[in-house]
């Protein structure tokens, strides 16, 4: 009696090669899926990782020049036309820092080579070419929407556009077709791509096809193909395709040991290490579970990495069994560590890593990490933002410019005390916790009133206050507020 495994009962899912034409890559793709727009993100926590970048020169000759510099910051890189580069950046996030910061270091790269081009970075490829293509400036960074970032670009930036994608037909009809209808929307007076975009889709779509759909897509900065990474780029990638279908962390940790394991030991003969992490798991209800791990400096222990993988699918486990584990690592030249004999060795960043990732999966990635302050008038307003130290230059900078700084030691919450107030002046302090500062005020400064958010009907929103800077009896300078609201005083922290 034949018996049918799970191979037969289950149909295999077609894989994505860079030679497939684009018609093959639709077929694939579920009916529900749209490109992204740059800077409306991807459901799930794949947002931060969506960051492309555009090297484009005026010369054709500094493409192999343009290649070799995208080389060194991404393994994936698409050429389009003779003039232009794009790579996929969002790795480097946790590395270099913000999107000023990548193409800073871009344009840094570049002019140590001597090569004069034109950078862009924004969240899709389309938009980041299409900033790249307007000749104003030579540099340009927007880390937002990408409709918004392109509105302001004239219509002839979309020529460029064009004129790369059917660089390489044997025939010039396709051109030909695009551009006669690109002249059709000059005629009818547009001017900008923001104009273009801002059309009626089914309009636009009777009156010129599907070129006048396409090219309101582009000029929304909308991606009408992922990007084909170059199959001359060496890339760091493993996968495995299981027997049987896991659906526990316990076996996984074993198949992500036997994958990293390789892929550490290339990047140990290029003297690379990872910037980030790509984890995809093709689960057996045909959907991928993403996963991106950005890494705060390059680094290539299979252990760590295994570590930080299964700590991040602890916190964002997959939704069925898992068929297929596949694994990319985005390269970075490898950090060179040098000690010194009169300073305290820091953590390294392997081990900052893990312990972040630890208390991510203990206490949740949003109550875990480092507080930003908000730019609001609101006391004490601040947001969680991902766990990322500063340089040591960075912090003996801060640390003198804050030497002759005091520093206010907040409580969270404030606590309630007791205060005596004569003509309007708090004149004594009293406080029922041991060890807290109390006493006769010597001195006072104040008051500052700041209230706001009147207008927000949310429980605990308004806020209404009279803020005083005391000096206490016992030797101690603490920050006080009235809350007119409530009639009640709070010690809000000390300075020292």
């Amino acid at each position: 009696m034949y018996i049918p495994s799970y191979d037969d009962l289950t149909p295999s899912i077609p894989d994505i090669t860079p030679g497939e034409p684009l018609a093959r890559v639709q077929q694939i793709l579920p009916q529900h899926h749209r490109p992204v727009v740059a800077g409306s993100p991807p459901p799930g926590d794949m947002s931060s990782a969506r960051l492309f970048a555009c090297l484009r020169s005026t010369d054709a000759k500094e493409m192999l020049t343009l290649v070799a510099i995208a080389r060194d910051f991404s393994p994936r890189l698409e050429r389009h036309g003779s003039t232009s580069v794009v790579l996929d950046v969002g790795g480097l996030g946790r590395l270099l820092g913000d999107p000023e910061t990548i193409a800073r270091e871009l344009q840094r790269a570049a002019a140590a080579r001597g090569a004069r081009v034109r950078i862009a970075v924004a969240r899709t490829h389309t938009a980041a070419r299409l900033l790249a293509a307007c000749p104003e400036r030579a540099k340009r960074v927007e880390g937002g929407d990408a409709a918004e970032a392109v509105a302001s670009l004239p219509l002839d930036t979309l020529r460029v556009l064009i004129e790369d994608r059917y660089a390489g037909e044997p025939n010039a009809a396709q051109l030909k077709a695009t551009t006669m209808r690109l002249d059709t929307l000059r005629r009818w007076g547009l001017t900008t791509l923001g104009e273009v975009a801002a059309l009626p889709v089914a309009d636009l779509s009777e009156r010129m096809g599907q070129h006048g759909v396409m090219l309101q897509r582009l000029a929304a900065g909308i991606d009408l193909a992922p990007l084909v990474p170059d199959p001359g780029t060496p890339r760091f990638v493993q996968r495995m395709e299981l027997e049987w279908p896991i659906d526990a962390l316990e076996p996984l940790s074993f198949v992500l040991a036997r994958l990293l394991d390789p892929l550490s030991i290339a990047l140990e003969r290029a003297d690379r290490g990872a910037a980030a992490v790509r984890l995809d798991l093709r689960l057996v209800d045909r959907t991928v579970h993403q996963r991106v791990l950005q890494l705060p400096a390059a680094m290539r222990d299979p252990r760590v990495l295994r570590t930080l993988l299964l700590l991040d699918l602890e916190s964002h486990p997959p939704s069925a069994g898992i068929d297929i584990v596949a694994i990319e690592i985005d390269p970075a030249p490898a950090r060179i560590v040098q000690y010194s004999l009169l300073a305290r060795a820091l953590p390294s960043p392997e081990t900052l890593a893990t312990l972040a990732a630890r208390l991510g999966a203990l206490v949740g990635e949003t109550r875990c990490g480092s507080p930003a302050l908000l730019d609001t008038w609101r006391p004490d307003a601040f947001e969680m933002q991902r766990f990322a130290p500063e340089s040591p230059r960075a912090n003996r900078e801060s640390r003198f410019a804050v030497r002759d700084s005091l520093i206010l030691r907040r409580f969270r919450p404030p606590v309630a005390v007791r205060v005596t107030v004569d003509r309007g002046r708090p004149v004594r302090v009293f406080i029922d916790r041991r060890g807290m500062p109390g006493g006769h005020v010597q001195q006072a400064a104040g008051p500052w009133r700041t209230s706001g958010a009147w207008w927000d009907a949310a429980p605990g929103a308004p806020w209404d206050r009279d803020e005083w800077d005391v000096a206490l009896s016992d030797g101690s300078i603490c920050r006080l507020f009235h809350d007119r609201l409530g009639d009640c005083w709070f010690l809000d922290g000390v300075l020292d």
